[in-house]
């Protein structure tokens, strides 16, 4: 086993986990410097491990070593952490909320998309006033018909909430 690659796999990988979890603190524009700072770190990581490689070619791709070295330089490449990235993504996330005042009340609607785009679920809640600003997500009431799809786009599910209560649950298929 290569010590040194794998301590340089290991701290790639430490450094981009802390980097993205430093990036999902951080609001709005402040975020975008990891723009840069990604590449520029993936890029020195893939300078100074070719550069050891190439000097350490003889040792590092010898019979021995070939399969673990192969493992480990491809764990210090942005290719694991696209690799694991997708394997810890949900199967769903929120793609978009909106608000609208409407007659004396403000509408929040949801829609949350499957990792292939299509929509899984409609959301809707009502709070009782134009002004949503300074009210907490928990001060809306469930409202409306919510609708729940599978992954082809067919419904399986329709709530009817009134007044944050389940009023009505029709399933569609199993």
């Amino acid at each position: 086993m290569n010590k040194t690659l794998t301590i340089i796999a290991i701290g790639f990988l430490i450094i981009n986990l802390f980097f993205f979890k430093n990036a999902e603190t951080l609001n709005g524009g402040r975020a975008m410097i990891y723009i840069f700072i990604f590449p520029l770190f993936w890029i020195l990581t893939l300078i100074t491990v070719g550069i050891l490689a190439y000097k350490n070619r003889k040792e590092w791709f010898s019979n021995e070593m070939k399969v673990s070295t192969i493992i480990l330089l491809i764990l210090c490449t942005p290719l694991s952490i696209w690799g694991f990235s997708s394997l810890a993504r949900p199967e769903m996330e929120l793609s978009g909320t909106s608000y609208n005042p409407r007659n004396g009340i403000i509408i929040k609607s949801e829609t949350w998309n499957y990792n292939s785009g299509q929509t899984s679920v409609t959301k809707f809640w009502k709070l009782d006033t134009e002004n949503w600003t300074g009210y907490d997500d928990s001060e809306y009431k469930k409202d409306s018909i919510w609708v729940y799809y599978d992954k082809k786009g067919d419904t399986l599910r329709i709530e009817k909430y009134k007044n944050d209560q389940l009023v009505e649950n029709k399933e569609m298929k199993k």
